[in-house]
């Protein structure tokens, strides 16, 4: 078994934007006890610590936003990469061209941009819509690439400033510093807690090619789940 689990959170370990299942909550706490856990997502440590409850605090390390915030199991922060102000100017002049294409009616305008710090999030119909609409908005991501595809001057100049962007959870962006993705990140944490990179894994549901976990392939081994239930049938199979 590895000694170090590396986990994306949405459809990986949670529902998007949602709380772990208590059926799963109690083979979560064997792997904390029998191995690291680490948790990779796009969200923020608020996020992550909502999302898998006060249950399960200090029990797991974490690298939110992408990885560009690290906190270790002790609370302590290992590092933090924040944007720069014309990141932001340029990410956001983004965000409307892409929010005027879509062209949608949502719920709460206020709703759809999310600044987090080291990483800005687009969610196209709301981070608080139902979230089976969420679910059925592009389960392929096809949408979202196709629309960044019509517009490559807009993200050549994000380039330029150093910020890339890719589809990610459920009907959202990410936009994150170029070189400062998940894969960077987790290479990061291996080399700082000199961990063997043989004895880590990392499982998430976005590893095909273009997806927001597939910049891990190559870094440490990895592990395809098609949702988060998939996960847990396999920490079942491991944990005996």
């Amino acid at each position: 078994m590895p000694k170090h689990f590396f986990f994306d959170l949405d459809n990986t370990l949670t529902a998007s934007r949602r709380r772990i299942e208590p059926a799963h909550a109690e083979l979560f706490g064997k792997l904390c006890e029998a191995a690291d856990v680490i948790v990779v997502t796009g969200g923020t440590a608020v996020h992550i610590r909502e999302q898998l409850t006060p249950a399960f605090e200090g029990r797991y390390l974490l690298l939110a936003q992408s990885g560009n915030h690290a906190i270790d199991k002790n609370g302590t922060e290992l590092w933090y990469g924040p944007f720069s102000a014309d990141q932001v100017a340029a990410t956001l002049s983004c965000i409307e061209i892409l929010k005027k294409s879509f062209g949608l009616t949502v719920k709460d305008e206020n709703d759809l941009i999310d600044n987090r710090g080291a990483q800005i999030s687009y969610s196209v119909i709301g981070y608080h819509e139902d979230p089976a609409k969420k679910d059925a908005f592009d389960p392929d991501f096809s949408k979202r690439r196709a629309m960044l595809d019509r517009f490559p001057k807009e993200i050549a100049a994000l380039a330029k400033v150093g910020v890339e962007v890719f589809p990610a959870g459920s009907s959202g962006y990410n936009f994150t510093i170029i070189g400062k993705d998940k894969g960077a990140n987790v290479g990061r944490l291996v080399s700082l807690k000199g961990w063997d990179k043989d004895e880590c894994i990392y499982i998430g549901d976005a590893l095909g090619p273009g997806e927001n976990d597939a910049s891990v392939i190559g870094v440490i081994p990895t592990k395809s789940v098609k949702d988060y239930h998939e996960t847990y049938e396999y920490l079942s199979s491991i944990l005996v």
